[in-house]
């Protein structure tokens, strides 16, 4: 097979990403939370000496990637990685790994349980790794008000917050929406309340619906809002 007949965008969305280097590709997985089992992070040493170079690169969005695997080799990676539960990430216009701290699992500064929110976004909205969507989408959770994965950043942010509203000062969630990184970053705004967590995930759920079906192609969620007004976005997502 020559480099005209690959399909260059099929491989990125099942995880495997050409390189500078002709021929090669960047295996990059991904499991919710960024928790990898002894099991699976063996298996990445495997294939990493078994398909690449030995070696294997954590990424900032709480992944691991092989870099080195030859095309054709992909398909023999695959069968192991599925034996192993390993999931793939992608690239390309779709939905990033939702990325998140510890939350109140260990940390003792979380407020909320974020393994327990980003595993709900997928199980339950079925909003997961690699949708396909007009560009680029990230959304990203925090446990709390120090905000250590940056969710002023993504399209959608989330991060732990007292509601000092509220009558017994019960934790909830802050919501960031609009913020991008990349060639024009922007910092998202945040919503005028603390929300409970099926609100967080009613929010989520519209936005991303709003912006598969409203944005053009290659038009961040930031450029977007930017050009029908904040006001009219937030009408759009409250109906």
């Amino acid at each position: 097979m020559t480099p005209q007949t690959i399909d260059y965008d099929a491989l990125k969305k099942r995880g495997f990403l050409r390189q500078k280097q002709e021929g090669f590709f960047v295996l990059r997985t991904r499991i919710s939370s960024g928790i990898y089992k002894k099991e699976q992070l063996e298996k990445l040493a495997e294939i990493s000496e078994k398909y690449g170079r030995g070696f294997i690169h954590a990424t900032v969005r709480q992944g691991l990637e092989v870099p080195f695997i030859r095309f054709q080799d992909i398909a023999s990676v695959e069968n192991e990685l599925d034996g192993a539960g390993i999931e793939r990430g992608t690239s390309g216009p779709r939905l990033r790994s939702t990325t998140s701290c510890p939350g109140n699992n260990w940390c003792k500064q979380g407020l909320i349980d974020t393994f327990s929110l980003g595993q709900r976004i997928e199980k339950d909205l079925g909003i997961i790794c690699g949708m396909d969507l007009p560009h680029k989408f990230k959304i990203t959770i925090s446990g709390c008000p120090n905000t250590c994965t940056r969710p002023q950043g993504t399209e959608i942010g989330i991060h732990g917050q007292v509601d000092v509203a509220s009558s017994d000062k019960r934790a909830g969630f802050a919501v960031y929406l609009g913020g991008c990184g990349g060639r024009t970053p922007r910092n998202g705004f945040k919503l005028d309340k603390i929300y409970s967590e099926s609100e967080v995930l009613a929010i989520v759920k519209k936005v991303v619906a709003f912006f598969k079906d409203k944005a053009k192609p290659k038009q961040r969620l930031a450029l977007l809002i930017e050009e029908i007004g904040r006001d009219n976005f937030l009408k759009e997502i409250s109906e």
